[in-house]
């Protein structure tokens, strides 16, 4: 595999092509809404199929990570 000719390499120049960077951009675009949208509709279903907003101290026993 040779480069094309034109290129030119001299110090500091970097050449190269991600071609799975839209693949990722897109991961974690996707990601990153999914999480944060996880959060308030779990919240919004814990108020409506409980018996209303949940306790901070279920909160502090449930979401803790210690």
């Amino acid at each position: 595999m040779d480069p094309d000719p034109t290129l030119n390499f001299e110090e500091g120049d970097t050449v190269y092509e991600n071609r799975n960077v839209l693949e990722w951009t897109r991961f974690w675009k996707m990601f990153t809404l999914s999480t944060f949208g996880f959060f308030p509709g779990f919240y919004v279903f814990e108020t409506y199929a409980a018996d209303g907003l949940p306790s901070l101290d279920w909160i502090s026993q449930k979401w803790s990570w210690f």
